[in-house]
């Protein structure tokens, strides 16, 4: 027999993006309907079982909550992860260790170079 258990949930909580990946996280144990107004989300999840279709919105809303915490969190943390990166790319890498391979045959060490260079640039120029 199919179930469905249904709540409502802030928007200024749950943002719709962080709904969706918390559905996604339930994959084919449930389907999930979402509606709303101005200021509410309402969700509906359908599953096999009531006792299922409670506990799964339980983990719904768990998951919503926290992806939307966790895009918080990057949110306010960018600015130093981006500070802590162009500095490591400022600075550079340390020399890697010495490797036989590039003695046996200098092609390699060319090739090494040559690909860490455009590595580099790129990193660069996406900061």
């Amino acid at each position: 027999m199919r179930a469905v258990a249904r709540t409502s949930v802030p928007k200024s909580v749950y943002s719709r993006s962080s709904l969706a990946a918390a559905a996604l996280t339930l994959g084919p144990r449930a389907r999930v309907a979402l509606g709303g107004d101005v200021r509410r989300w309402r969700v509906a999840v359908f599953s096999e079982g009531r006792g299922d279709a409670v506990a799964l919105l339980g983990e719904l809303l768990n998951e919503a909550l926290s992806h939307s915490r966790r895009q918080a969190r990057v949110k306010e943390v960018r600015p130093f992860a981006a500070a802590v990166v162009s500095r490591l790319l400022a600075d550079g890498f340390p020399a890697a260790v010495f490797d036989p391979l590039e003695q046996l045959e200098p092609q390699v060490g060319r090739d090494r170079r040559e690909e860490t260079a455009l590595l580099l640039e790129r990193a660069r120029s996406l900061a």
